[in-house]
Parts: C-alpha cells; structure tokens; sequence
C-alpha cells in the first residue's frame, strides 16, 4: 500500500503572522518526519514588506523552514506594490506572479490550506 504525501499549504496575508505560520510549518515538517511531508508558504499583501524588515530570528526560521524542506513563495504584484525588488530577496525566497493563482493551483493539486 502507497503511502499519501502529506503536503501544507500555509497562506501569509498580514505581515504579523510570519511567526505563527512558520511555527505552523516547522512543527508540519517535524511531526511528519518519517513520512517525508511536503510544505509551503505562499506570502502576500503586506506580509511581504516583513522580508525587507525581517528581525534576525525571523529570518533564521524562515531558513530554518527551507532547510528543513519547505519553500517560500511571494506574490510578485505585492512585491511591486510595496516597491520591493525581486533581485533583493534572500536566495531562497521564490516568487509567483500572482499569489491567488498560486493558491488556486496548488489546491487544485491537493495541497491542504492552511491560513494562520
């Protein structure tokens, strides 16, 4: 019997809940171990201006989150709306042009979304 790939998809939407959503990732990917499950954060409206002013430990659990296996995406129209540039991310933040459409798709593959 093929064992099911558990796979989160957590939705950022306000720059106050990056600590809740990792929190909410981290312990995903550490409860699964064993399992091999699959993470994501798709990031938007002003939760992106938190990766420009992001604090030293917020940064280290966002790396910690991708080192662990998870990725981090950010809408590029919120990106432009707050004047922040794509070649200025750290480099293992990703982007999609729109996070609604990324949020349909990755539903559409059976990700279970997740809005802290």
């Amino acid at each position: 019997m093929q064992r099911e790939t558990k796979r989160l998809l957590i939705h950022v939407a306000q720059k106050e809940r990056w600590e809740a959503a990792l929190t909410n990732a981290l312990d995903f990917l550490k409860a699964g171990k064993g399992e091999e499950p699959q993470a994501i954060i798709v990031a938007d409206a002003d939760s992106v201006v938190r990766v420009k002013a992001c604090d030293r430990k917020l940064f280290d659990r966002m790396k910690q989150f991708v080192l662990d296996g998870g990725r981090v995406y950010l809408c590029e129209n919120s990106l432009k709306a707050f004047g922040i540039a794509k070649e200025g991310l750290a480099d293992y933040m990703l982007t999609v042009p729109a996070a609604i459409m990324a949020l349909y798709d990755f539903q559409k593959e059976g990700w279970v979304y997740v809005r802290p």
